[in-house]
């Protein structure tokens, strides 16, 4: 496993709708972009310059909740990432058991910065989706990590140029994330029958 830091947090939009929370390893060079939202940009950054306020915040209500409930957190870990979401867990323990809880990455960073706890990943899914540096400091990322409608648009723009070997990677990935969610839906309607 590799740990991560929250390196920055950035605007991705004028409004400040959306940000990006930068992670990158520990003792090296990757960088791992996350989308989140505003609350959770002001939560993390909070924690990072420990801000605090005369009311707790969720994130810190948290915190206290599992102090006095005597449950420390060991880690927090990104699993996966399906169609630019991704999914990660927090693991407590209360000093005889291990409590895994399923959490948004955004809010696993939030909490891991409060108690002092790592954010780790595994080596191979952080290749899959670190950043590459490239020329005139331009960086690329993973098709993986990108939304669907971006994908069609930077499809349509790879057709317009005719770099129609871009157009093919980017339309195997829609149709790739189409037939994904065929499958769950038909997977629900099955279950649901």
């Amino acid at each position: 496993m590799v740990e991560l830091y929250v390196s920055e947090i950035l605007s991705r939009t004028n409004e400040e709708k959306a940000f990006i929370m930068l992670l990158q390893e520990k003792d090296g060079m990757r960088k791992l972009p996350v989308m989140i939202g505003p609350f959770e940009a002001q939560s993390i950054v909070f924690a990072k310059r420990n801000i605090q306020f005369e009311r707790p915040t969720t994130h810190d209500l948290f915190k206290l909740f599992a102090e006095a409930c005597d449950v420390k957190l060991l880690h927090a870990k990104i699993d996966k990432i399906v169609e630019g979401t991704f999914y990660s867990h927090l693991l407590f323990t209360n000093g005889s058991n291990e409590i895994k809880i399923d959490a948004r990455t955004s809010d696993a960073a939030a909490i891991a910065i409060r108690f002092g706890a790592p954010l780790y990943i595994d080596d191979a899914l952080l290749n899959t989706l670190c950043v590459k540096e490239e020329w005139d400091n331009a960086i690329s990322i993973p098709i993986t990590l990108a939304a669907t409608d971006m994908l069609h648009e930077v499809m349509q723009r790879a057709i317009k140029d005719e770099n129609y070997e871009l157009a093919m990677k980017l339309k195997q990935e829609i149709d790739a994330r189409t037939a994904r969610k065929e499958e769950n839906k038909n997977t629900t309607n099955d279950t649901n029958n």
